[in-house]
């Protein structure tokens, strides 16, 4: 059965102190309570009541409206304000993978009130910390308690100046010295070897402290390497327990997935944070009406309901995704830690770092589109900076970029598809996998023989037949984008040219339709489940419809293009591929 408001306490659902948007809510065919109870939960609304009533007051954390601090003051007031909040203890070390989404909450809470206080505390404890736990040994996990105390602080290198997307080209090499088998903790000036700086100030969170570090011969113990996934014998021997190398690839990326899966979530909260500060202005402003005495709110005219719901119904969708996702991620670190060697867990580990490469981009971007258009809708008042959309869309700006380029990461997600077809083709394999996003390609060739009909617009209002036509359009992409790489090595291309050559017009609309259609169906699923209150089903069916059918609108062009050429005489068979 879902939870129900009744009998819990006011401070968990305080009543909004009466104003202008009084009439909006008045004719609201839903409980919000009831909403944010089945969306959130319980014990996440008062994870989140707990985290905001300490800040609010806290001195540290109060607002100076107007209030313009140096760069080297900024940083310094982050720093204390992340330290504060590790003496909250809001979290402890086991929370990570004993309680998923309460990591998430925290991050997403410190948000709202400064991304880069957010950064700073993610970028430690759950880039930093958890991948000592993930990663390492027995012998890291003495890091642990003095990470959570900050008696040690982490920081993320995974790039150079010369290289960002391409790791594996990086130039910092280690080499092996069985002869001696990094700051100074005193003093915390580097160690000898090291350079450290700071790159300048940013676009937007600049009370994140990113910088440079240059190692010339710095030697590292060997009891430093995190030897999970493989390690080194005093003898200078590399032994891994995983005998296949795809396998051991395939469990090592997780490391890589918890910060794409993390931006996800902070993406989906800064277009969250936009369309409230957009919808309620558009329901308290008024401009023209019916007659020249009655002026109506402009949240009436469809062309405003047009520019925001469509991205209101997107941050419901993208929020549940996130989430679960992020469930996905912390069972497959639990595994790891378990000493799971399973091929299931190598292709999990796969799956995962397919869905967060392709989601990355697509919450990243949806944000990013999203709070421009509600900078927009809210006309001239939406240019003033003391409304925060401007923060909020500098602020979100790096998440299209760091952890990966977004059209980069998207050819992880294609290249993943194009191997389960090539897998097929060549020995006949089933699609499946741990999570069952690309289940649905086992009936691939019936799928293209399938035609999208409906009787009604009414019949669209039910998401599944989005998906019945997302799965049509994902499966026509997969065999034009894997006809195009063949078609292209035939012509002389090698593995390198043909894929580049593949990207623009197949690989990446094949990614992002691929990811549309996934965060589709967990949702759809979700608000589909029995345990739906029934005062819920109408408006969350609609949200799934309007996410479905908006996002499948992206592709009216391709899906036109696609129908002509099946239907056309002396055109592509529809059995073809």
């Amino acid at each position: 059965m879902a939870p129900t408001v009744e009998g819990r306490d006011a401070t968990l659902f305080p009543e909004f102190p009466r104003g202008p948007l009084d009439t909006y809510r008045a004719r609201a065919s839903f409980s919000w309570k009831e909403l944010a109870l089945f969306t959130e939960g319980e014990d996440v609304l008062r994870f989140k009541k707990t985290i905001f009533s300490a800040l609010e007051i806290d001195p540290l954390f109060a607002r100076s409206p107007g209030a313009h601090l140096s760069l080297e003051k900024y940083r310094e007031l982050n720093f204390l304000r992340c330290k504060r909040i590790f003496e909250y203890d809001f979290l402890s070390a086991g929370d990570v993978f004993e309680s998923p989404l309460k990591v998430s909450t925290l991050i997403q809470c410190l948000g709202m009130y400064d991304w880069s206080l957010a950064a700073k505390y993610l970028l430690h404890t759950l880039i930093f910390g958890s991948v000592v736990v993930s990663a390492g040994s027995e012998r890291h996990f003495a890091y642990i308690p003095k990470i959570f105390s900050m008696e040690i602080f982490g920081c993320f290198a995974l790039t150079e100046l010369s290289h960002g997307s391409n790791t594996k080209a990086i130039r910092t090499t280690a080499h092996y010295n069985p002869a001696t088998e990094i700051r100074d903790p005193k003093t915390l000036f580097p160690m000898p070897g090291v350079m450290v700086g700071d790159i300048g100030k940013k676009l937007g969170q600049n009370g994140l402290d990113n910088g440079f570090a240059v190692f010339h011969k710095v030697r590292v113990p060997r009891q430093s390497l995190l030897n999970r996934m493989g390690d080194v014998t005093p003898e200078g021997t590399y032994v891994s327990p995983f005998k296949d190398a795809r396998q051991r690839f395939g469990a090592s990326l997780g490391s890589l997935s918890w910060g794409r899966v993390t931006i996800m979530g902070m993406a989906v909260t800064n277009l969250k944070l936009a369309l409230s500060i957009a919808v309620r202005f558009s329901a308290t402003r008024r401009q023209f009406g019916p007659t020249e005495d009655e002026e109506i709110p402009v949240l009436e005219y469809q062309t405003q309901q047009w520019r925001l719901l469509p991205y209101l119904a997107a941050a419901y969708a993208l929020d549940h995704f996130s989430k679960s996702l992020f469930v996905d991620l912390v069972e497959l670190q639990r595994g790891l830690a378990a000493g799971d060697r399973s091929a299931r867990q190598a292709e999990l580990g796969r799956e995962i770092h397919a869905l967060a490469s392709a989601g990355k981009p697509l919450a990243s971007w949806t944000a990013q589109q999203g709070i421009q258009e509600c900078r927009e809708a809210c006309g001239g008042h939406g240019y003033l900076a003391v409304n925060r959309l401007g923060v909020l869309r500098d602020d979100n700006d790096p998440n299209c970029t760091y952890e990966g380029d977004n059209n980069v990461l998207l050819q992880q997600t294609s290249n993943y598809l194009l191997g389960l077809l090539a897998c097929r083709v060549q020995d006949g394999a089933c699609f499946r996998s741990p999570l069952k996003s690309v289940d649905f390609l086992d009936s691939y060739p019936g799928i293209l023989d399938q035609r999208f009909e409906v009787s009604s617009v009414a019949d669209c209002l039910d998401s599944a037949v989005a998906l019945a036509a997302y799965k049509w359009l994902v499966c026509y992409l997969l065999r034009e984008t894997h006809e195009k790489l063949n078609q292209e090595k035939r012509s002389g291309s090698d593995d390198f040219e043909a894929r580049n050559n593949c990207q623009v017009f197949h690989g990446r609309p094949l990614a992002l339709a691929f990811m549309e259609l996934t965060v589709l169906q967990r949702f759809h699923e979700h608000v589909h489940q029995p345990c739906v209150p029934p005062s819920l089903r109408a408006v969350l069916g609609r949200l799934s419809a309007l996410y479905a059918l908006w996002s499948l609108n992206c592709h009216a062009a391709l899906l036109y293009r696609a129908e002509r050429r099946r239907s056309c005489p002396g055109g592509r068979d529809r059995s073809s591929g």
